[in-house]
């Protein structure tokens, strides 16, 4: 029968009681191979848990895609783009009209949300339903695979259905100097086109000046620029009151008052984009030639 005092011993004190030499010699090298194998372990566990990578930051331009098993071509003089930003934001070009949308990547699984577009048109024979398809097939993506400047995106049974080599930028114009013409506004997580039948532009001069048509009137306003900061003052315009097309004159209102929350401005190749001082994109443009 044990004593009170026995009672009272700790569960662990057979462990710290004096061992024999004999014993504590065998020991020792087996703790010395734990105390090593403990970190390796747990850098190999870190590590095998690392959210992927390899698509975030970078874009990629539709070279083919997969119809039952049958491949086709992306129509020539079109060009269908992913852009993998960072935070789970996707946007591109669907051949037509800019599309955005989130998705969420680990390992070799990816989930995109349902993408939302700009509402244009293109006459192009193709264009539009080739832009419907390639939207319905990002909505069936599952899992995807880089290897080197290649992106396969593929379905929930593991078939290929989008490949995409990577995106070569091309050299960014120039902010000033540029003749831009606006594509889309933004507002939260949408964007709108321009209305068919108008055209929107900007032009900012050397001088401190951008011109160019708000739709309707033609305006004017100085701006200073330092890095990718920009302040645009108050536009003055003509005043001109245009009833065609519909809407026209509100569409002119929101451009002009979009310019002037502009705070920074990026450019990509030939696009620019116009944001508020927190980052949201308010207006985006493409290049276009000089006014004559």
């Amino acid at each position: 029968m044990q004593s009170k005092g026995d009672l009272l011993l700790p569960a662990f004190y057979t462990c710290v009681k004096p061992m024999k030499q004999a014993t504590m010699l065998y020991i020792l090298p087996l703790l010395a191979g734990v105390s090593l194998l403990i970190p390796f372990l747990l850098f190999a566990g870190c590590t095998g848990q690392a959210p992927d990578s390899r698509l975030e930051g970078t874009g990629w331009t539709l070279t083919g895609y997969v119809t039952n098993g049958t491949p086709g071509q992306v129509p020539a003089g079109t060009s269908v783009t992913i852009d993998f930003g960072n935070g789970g934001s996707l946007t591109g070009s669907a051949g037509c009209n800019h599309y955005f949308a989130s998705y969420e990547a680990k390992g070799t699984t990816i989930a995109i949300s349902q993408a939302g577009s700009t509402l244009m048109y293109c006459t192009t024979p193709g264009v539009m339903e080739q832009e419907s398809s390639y939207l319905s097939f990002l909505g069936q993506v599952k899992t995807f695979m880089v290897e080197g400047d290649r992106l396969v995106l593929a379905d929930g049974k593991g078939i290929a259905i989008l490949l995409f080599a990577k995106t070569v930028p091309p050299v960014p114009e120039s902010f000033a100097g540029t003749n831009w013409t606006l594509e889309s506004f933004h507002s939260s997580d949408a964007a709108s086109s321009v209305i068919s039948g108008t055209s929107i532009s900007a032009l900012f001069g050397d001088d401190g000046q951008v011109t160019g048509s708000a739709g309707c009137n033609s305006y004017f306003a100085s701006y200073t620029l330092s890095g990718i900061t920009l302040t645009i003052g108050e536009p003055g315009s003509t005043k001109k009151y245009c009833t065609t097309p519909e809407g026209v004159m509100p569409q002119e209102n929101t451009y002009l008052a979009n310019l002037g929350q502009a705070r920074t401005f990026a450019i990509q190749g030939t696009r620019m984009s116009l944001a508020d001082a927190n980052g949201t994109t308010l207006l985006s443009f493409t290049k276009s030639a000089l006014p004559e």
